[in-house]
């Protein structure tokens, strides 16, 4: 499986737990965003090319650089946290209002076989 389309399916799982859960509920909400801090990931493998300067230089940032790359997704997690954690309350809500005009709707359903399909295609 890509890692694309493993994103893509943790994506889906959000929003299958977003449909149950409840935003007024403090703990669930700390642990729903606990979650969603766990997709902003950093590979051990990162790899940079350099172009001029001398070898020492290079050293040099090929050393420092991958813990630079680091803290930079961890200040920007919180952003990117809340900005999912924004999405799954949209996507709750729109799901809260279907099932409420359509009692028989399988919300979870629907995305289980989002998630199949993309399986299938991979």
């Amino acid at each position: 499986m890509s890692d694309d389309t493993e994103m893509i399916q943790r994506g889906i799982g959000i929003l299958t737990a977003a449909l149950t859960w409840e935003p007024d509920d403090p703990a669930a909400a700390e642990m729903f965003k606990e979650s969603l801090k766990t997709l902003a990931r950093v590979d051990d493998d990162i790899s940079v090319t350099f172009s001029g300067g001398s070898a020492e230089q290079a050293a040099a940032l090929r050393d420092i650089l991958p813990e630079v790359i680091r803290k930079v997704i961890e200040a920007l997690a919180p952003d990117y946290t809340r900005l999912v954690l924004g999405m799954a309350i949209g996507f709750k809500a729109v799901a809260d209002a279907y099932r409420d005009d359509v009692p028989e709707a399988d919300v979870a359903a629907v995305l289980q076989a989002a998630s199949l399909h993309l399986a299938d295609e991979e």
